[in-house]
């Protein structure tokens, strides 16, 4: 029986309990995270301490085509299903489209069918993901119940894990779907992330030509994605941050991405000289670029858990989300919020509660030397 979880809760059926007791020997297990960068980069680690612990399992990972590249030759996947969202999309919004809608669904439901799981672990949990894990028919289908699911798919979940805390960390959250099938939850791995190597020399080219420092430099990301602006910290909290990373001796390379750039901007004027601005940098460079970073100062976003995944520390600005449930992982870390803000883990709440007023620059101060003085140039 897994540790911590009752029967009535998980009744696990004889041949998948003997195919876990003995390394994941005949087991065929697919893991759905379909997006958001942050949240794939998050269940990497789980999903490698399934590898590590079931390491005859066949293990496939579903992902939606946006974000593949996360995951493409991943190490610890045995295959990648992409789901062609940024096809269905149009489709849908077109009626003319919809037999074409209908036929790929169905291609793709037979596709699933095909790979003839027997377990699916859910740590996306929504409508979506609960359809997706029903289609491929696989017999034990794991995942929330409760609050911690989206858009009401308790009904498409036939073993389901307790439901946590509101205020518990996501990662925590996966870690629990990993003990329930009674797998080991530590040492926690990092991402083993394959798309470094591709962008390793257009980072390595950019680090050459920042100013010449013995210190090393510090990524400052001002962005975050249009669907959640409410995430992008102001340029002067960040502009402060690189003026503290400046004293130390450590260059701020201010980095963006797509429609990001006037962000960028707005934060290497404020900070006056103490702060470079980046080229463009794609994933594979960002990720590169925080792997030989000594700090990154960002909010809570995709860019701050591909931090993480690398093995970079992190200073992450808080102030709609909460910190508990959306903290950083895996390496050194300081958490600044606004100074007596209250959260509650209910997203609505949080973000009607203020946005980053009331972070103190003193805050942001000691953060960043804190984490300076725990991560010594190399």
């Amino acid at each position: 029986m897994p540790r911590g979880y009752t029967g009535a809760v998980i009744a696990l059926p004889a041949q998948l309990r003997r195919s876990l007791e003995h390394r994941g020997r005949d087991l065929r297990m697919m893991v759905i995270r379909l997006g958001a960068m942050g949240d794939i980069l998050r269940t990497i680690p789980p999903v490698r301490l399934l590898r590590a612990g079931l390491p005859e399992a066949r293990i496939v990972w579903l992902v939606e085509d946006r974000w593949r590249l996360l995951l493409d030759e991943h190490p610890d996947l045995d295959e990648l299903i992409v789901a062609p969202r940024r096809q269905w999309e149009p489709r849908l919004r077109s009626p003319g489209q919809w037999p074409a809608l209908w036929r790929s669904l169905r291609e793709f439901r037979e596709g699933l069918r095909r790979l003839e799981l027997d377990l699916v672990v859910d740590f996306h949990g929504n409508l979506r993901s609960g359809l997706l894990a029903r289609w491929t028919g696989a017999p034990v289908r794991l995942g929330y119940a409760g609050h911690q699911q989206k858009e009401g798919n308790r009904w498409l979940m036939t073993h389901r894990v307790p439901s946590a805390a509101r205020r518990t960390s996501r990662m925590e959250r996966n870690l629990a779907l990993v003990r329930a099938l009674g797998v080991e939850d530590s040492p926690l791995p990092d991402g083993a992330l394959p798309i470094l190597a591709p962008g390793a020399a257009e980072a390595a080219e950019i680090e050459r030509r920042l100013p010449a420092t013995h210190h090393g430099f510090a990524v400052v990301s001002p962005g975050a994605s249009v669907s959640q602006i409410y995430k992008r910290p102001p340029a002067e909290i960040l502009a402060a941050a690189c003026r503290v990373s400046a004293r130390r001796g450590v260059t701020a390379l201010v980095v963006y991405g797509p429609g990001e750039e006037a962000d960028a901007r707005a934060v290497v004027d404020l900070a006056g000289g103490d702060a470079v601005f980046a080229p463009p940098t794609k994933i594979p460079t960002l990720a590169a670029l925080l792997a030989r970073a000594r700090l990154f100062v960002g909010g809570d976003t995709g860019p701050m858990h591909l931090a993480c995944a690398v093995g970079c520390p992190v200073v992450a600005l808080y102030g709609p989300t909460d910190p508990r449930v959306n903290e950083p992982w895996g390496v050194p870390f300081r958490v600044v919020a606004p100074v007596g803000r209250r959260y509650t883990g209910i997203k609505r709440q949080d973000r009607q509660a203020g946005g980053f007023e009331g972070i103190e620059a003193e805050q942001l101060e000691r953060a960043v030397s804190q984490i300076l003085d725990e991560s010594p140039a190399s």
